[in-house]
């Protein structure tokens, strides 16, 4: 609505990335934020969307995790405390318990023709690894 400041794209994307952050991280025993300050920077960017558009990328992101993420995930994994990072682009989310990783990146793609031209859209992935073992 008119109460929400116009984000540029990178800006929407780190609100995402807040979004994600929250929202992912739920799903674990619990978890600790190693990265304060870039919790910080894109929360108040989640605040600038807004309500409804909070709960349009929250619905989106929830689907996208319990579609997509959550049935590749171990109980192991789910069970553990987790150290979060959300990356200094602000263009994903790292979750790990020093066994497996979790990371939430997100990419924004130019939409082109008609109304949509010069707008960007936001795409999501996930990426569900292994940490190797240090020699």
């Amino acid at each position: 609505g008119p109460d929400m400041m116009k984000l540029d794209a990178k800006e929407a994307m780190a609100a995402q990335a807040y979004a994600a952050y929250m929202i992912a991280t739920s799903y674990f025993k619990s978890y600790v934020c190693t990265t304060p300050q870039m919790e910080n920077q894109t929360y108040l960017l989640y605040r600038l969307l807004g309500a409804d558009n909070q709960c349009r990328m929250e619905a989106r992101l929830i689907s996208f995790m319990e579609k997509r993420v959550l049935p590749e995930l171990s109980e192991e994994f789910l069970g553990s405390k987790v150290e979060a990072a959300i990356f200094p682009d602000g263009a994903g989310v790292r979750i790990s318990d020093g066994f497996e990783e979790l990371i939430i990146r997100q990419t924004l793609k130019e939409m082109r023709g008609g109304r949509e031209e010069g707008k960007y859209e936001i795409q999501i992935a996930a990426e569900i690894r292994e940490i190797e073992e240090e020699e």
